[in-house]
């Protein structure tokens, strides 16, 4: 059966993963390339522009690994060039996360403490990416408090977005297994999927929907949900019009633990 968990708790972690926190600079070092365009040059002004797109401790991550690939001997008008970014990555690496694993069993609290700044804040990145899908899902319906769906042409008043979590084992999220994690009949009209489209045209008309304000709470939802989920896509469910006027509407994807993982909605179609 399908659950609808909407609070959940994040337990201490003594403990954290070499690899998971290499994988946190890894995202920071692709996020700085990516900036950078077609030339593979990013300049400061590219990476004050993606910095501007995310938020929390990811934002913070890719602004202080910037400064530190430019510290190491970018050139001087702060062009970082790929070969600049990953010579800072296997130094980052080395020295900033299997220098403190002693005991090259993961990293502990106080070997964490014993980090520089920027290696703390990578395994900060790297939690947040460990979190729960249950816990996530509680945190995107916060997220979202503010905002509403009203798309994809529904005929329903503007609604609040739910949180959605399904306990599983997913290794990916395609239409059959989204439909066999929510134990969907095919068969049924009202098990069936009508629409399946990706998230990041979701929240582009998101973004665009509301105020300035909440453009900016609907920017960092997206940037959250983009950065902490595999497989992120909306799914309408229903054939149309067999299965009914009224629609469930999933943006959902695959949280860390394998679970399925986002925020639901309804839509009317007459």
């Amino acid at each position: 059966m399908v659950q609808w968990l909407v609070r959940g708790t994040l337990g201490p972690m003594s403990r954290i993963a070499k690899s998971h926190v290499n994988a946190a600079f890894e995202w920071a070092a692709n996020q700085i390339s990516e900036a950078g365009g077609r030339d593979g040059v990013t300049s400061r002004a590219e990476i004050r522009r993606r910095i501007g797109e995310l938020t929390g401790p990811e934002r913070d991550l890719v602004d202080f690994f910037y400064r530190f690939i430019v510290r190491q001997g970018a050139a001087h008008n702060e062009r970082v060039t790929r070969a600049d970014v990953d010579a800072a990555l296997t130094l980052a690496r080395v020295d900033m996360v299997a220098a403190f694993d002693t005991n090259d069993n993961g990293l502990s609290s106080d070997e964490v403490a014993a980090m520089p700044s920027l290696g703390r804040l990578a395994v900060k990145v790297a939690r947040q990416r460990e979190r729960s899908g249950e816990d996530l899902a509680a945190s995107f319906e916060e997220l979202a408090f503010s905002l509403f769906f009203d798309d994809f042409g529904t005929e329903l008043p503007p609604e609040r977005f739910l949180s959605c979590h399904v306990p599983a084992k997913l290794e990916g999220l395609s239409a059959e297994s989204f439909r066999a994690t929510l134990g969907l009949d095919p068969a049924d009209p009202k098990g069936s999927i009508a629409r399946v489209e990706d998230a990041s045209g979701f929240f582009a008309r998101l973004i665009e929907l509301h105020t300035p304000g909440q453009a900016a709470q609907a920017q960092a939802l997206a940037q959250t949900m983009q950065s902490t989920l595999s497989d992120l896509r909306v799914y309408i469910v229903g054939h149309d019009p067999e299965g009914g006027p009224v629609h469930p509407v999933y943006i959902v994807g695959v949280a860390a633990d394998g679970s399925l993982a986002g925020l639901r909605a309804r839509l009317k179609w007459s």
